[in-house]
């Protein structure tokens, strides 16, 4: 699982493998399926209602609403911008925030590092 604010379209991004079969054949294999889900945040920190009515029910909301508490509590809204440098590099242009699920976590990474961004089964 990762997860991260995308600050240019305000929204929290969580995606995530899980297996699923496939029939290939008459051959039957597992493949690891992309998953996604966002949801917008709004400028005052709180997650859009129309997309925690869609999403509530999914188990990974969970995990979406407690990161953007830690947002939150990072007083990361509107924006971040300037505040923080990337982990991997320390350039402040370009961070964002994600979530690091061995710490439990935020860690910031440049547009550069994005894909260093912390990974776990989910």
């Amino acid at each position: 699982m990762s997860m991260r604010y995308d600050q240019d379209r305000k929204r929290i991004i969580c995606r995530w493998e899980e297996p699923t079969e496939v029939v290939m054949n008459k051959k039957k294999g597992v493949i690891n399926r992309s998953r996604m889900i966002t949801v917008k945040v709004n400028d005052n920190g709180k997650l859009n209602s129309k997309d925690i009515r869609r999403h509530q029910k999914h188990p990974m909301f969970q995990y979406i609403n407690r990161f953007n508490a830690m947002l939150n509590r990072y007083e990361c809204f509107p924006s971040c911008e300037g505040e923080y440098r990337c982990a991997v590099c320390g350039s402040e242009h370009g961070v964002s925030p994600h979530f690091d699920a061995k710490r439990q976590s935020i860690i910031w990474l440049c547009r550069e590092h994005r894909d260093d961004s912390p990974k776990v089964d989910a």
